[in-house]
């Protein structure tokens, strides 16, 4: 198959009623269609408010005064209602994005994604959790908090990106990591401190790119005496301590380490960082067993597809403009729809095939505006209305109907843009101020029980800031044209100028480190 913008939507674009709908080339900018697809996912803005069929309360992603039904899970999943319901007739006379805003204020909605969780309400996106707070994107975690997209992991808090660690804190894009504090990009690491890209390591602090090493500092060997002096004079559990502690690492590295120009594991013509298993990829971050996608953001098992975010875990395939979409097979502007095929412009659908301009439907086929329809009748309806909205036809969903608040969508997290404070639901816990937002957060118990065990200070800024730093730290979505800093070769990055002094290509690299 040609893999090429225009090739991948010729390819992408559905054939109905014996006639092909050409997807159109965007001409709008590949950062703004991110942004609205961003706008339209609340990972971590989490609020308590009524079922609108049990009245139980939940906690979701819909704040109380939110206008729509919505509904906990247990009824959501239940049986006792149908989203075909709710259907009506398409008005060729009205806007296409205003008639789905209306059906979007009416058919129930489910409060939060959080299936088959212990004690662990407060999360989404997320699955069979065990005791634990704030995590998004994660599953099969225990006793964990506020966690971004990892798997696997025990008794860890502010993480990003790890799998199969233990007792670990700030630490991110790592794996296989026991009773360690900010690591970045580490495997198979114990007790290591403040580190970057180490592989193998026990006992090492402000160190980068070490293979099976122990007691280590600054990149030099020392004694185990040596060592552990050094890290008791640290002081880590102060608070004014740790701030003096981040500021010198972060100079360290910014000066004197060697930074890996792209992250990619078993990869062939790829674009971006943060990659494994994968080939041909453009203008990607964070793919993993993916093949010839282009502005991808955060895919798994995902193939032939252009202009997506968070795909995946299941396979898909042949998707346009969409975003959290699982188990998807040629599916255009979709919203967290699931195992759908041949679905375009459709929210939360699930396991259903042929609908177009749908919300909430369960195994349903041949839908449009939640009303089924013959196979004759839905592609002759299907055809009308896209001749209908021509101009809009291929982009996503505006904005402005996203059902969040802008401030609690991932897309603040990236493109911010207010200043917004919102506070999480109440799930008990001390209420302290961030340093830099002055927005109130909680110390839970079991959080603060963490801390202490670990010898670390209570953290000084609020979650949603933490998150933020990490952000930041990891480079989203942003890429650099620079020249290798040992074989003067042009290599593309995620890292500026003023983020890190040296920045090697991969082959170059990899001389270094081996």
């Amino acid at each position: 198959m040609d893999f090429s913008q225009k090739a991948l939507l010729d390819q992408i674009s559905p054939v109905i009623a014996g006639k092909k709908y050409s997807l159109p080339i965007p001409q709008e900018d590949y950062l703004q269609r991110q942004k609205k697809r961003l706008a339209f996912r609340n990972e971590k803005t989490l609020y308590k408010r009524k079922c609108d069929k049990c009245d139980k309360i939940a906690v979701g992603t819909y704040a109380p005064d939110a206008p729509f039904v919505v509904y906990c899970q247990d009824c959501f999943w239940g049986d006792d209602w149908n989203a075909l319901d709710y259907g009506r007739d398409f008005d060729f006379e009205r806007p296409f994005f205003e008639q789905f805003q209306e059906l979007m204020k009416e058919v129930p909605r489910l409060c939060v994604v959080n299936k088959q969780s212990e004690n662990s309400e407060y999360c989404n996106f997320s699955f069979a959790n065990k005791n634990c707070y704030l995590l998004f994107g994660s599953h099969y975690e225990e006793d964990c908090m506020y966690g971004r997209y990892s798997t696997k992991n025990k008794d860890c808090v502010d993480y990003f990106w790890c799998y199969d660690c233990e007792l670990c804190y700030e630490c991110q894009i790592s794996a296989n990591c026991y009773k360690s504090v900010g690591l970045d990009h580490c495997e198979n690491c114990d007790e290591c401190l403040f580190s970057m890209d180490l592989k193998s390591c026990k006992d090492c602090i402000f160190c980068f790119g070490l293979r099976n090493k122990k007691f280590c500092i600054f990149n030099e060997q020392k004694t185990e005496k040596e060592y552990r002096d050094y890290v008791e004079k640290l002081q880590l559990g102060s608070a004014k301590q740790w701030k003096e502690i981040l500021k010198g690492w972060n100079d360290f590295k910014r000066e004197k380490a060697i930074f890996r120009a792209q992250y990619q594991v078993n990869c062939e013509s790829c674009e971006g960082t943060e990659h494994r298993n994968s080939k041909n990829l453009q203008n990607a971050y964070a793919c993993t067993d993916c093949e010839s996608c282009i502005n991808a953001f955060q895919h798994d098992n995902t193939h032939f597809s252009i202009d997506n975010s968070h795909t995946g875990y299941d396979k898909c395939e042949l998707c346009n403009e969409c975003i959290g979409i699982n188990g998807a097979y040629h599916n255009i502007v979709c919203d967290s729809c699931w195992h759908c095929s041949d679905v375009y412009y459709a929210n939360l659908c699930f396991s259903s095939k042929n609908l177009f301009g749908c919300i909430g439907l369960n195994q349903a086929e041949y839908c449009v505006f939640n009303k089924k329809y013959s196979p004759e009748e839905y592609e002759d309806l299907v055809a009308r209305i896209i001749e209908s909205m021509w101009d809009e036809w291929g982009q996503f969903f505006p904005m402005e109907i996203s059902p969040f608040p802008y401030a609690d969508t991932v897309a603040q997290e990236i493109f911010p843009e207010s200043e917004d404070v919102r506070e999480v639901a109440d799930a008990g816990g001390d209420v302290l101020h961030c340093e830099v937002t002055g927005q109130p957060y909680r110390i839970m118990p079991v959080e603060a029980q963490f801390y202490e065990k670990m010898g670390l200070p209570q953290p000084l800024r609020c979650p949603d800031q933490r998150i933020k730093d990490r952000i930041d730290m990891s480079g989203f979505l942003k890429s650099y044209e620079r020249k290798c800093g040992k074989c003067g070769e042009g290599c593309q990055t995620i890292y500026a100028e003023d983020r890190a002094k040296n920045v090697y290509c991969e082959k170059c690299y990899l001389q270094e480190v081996y």
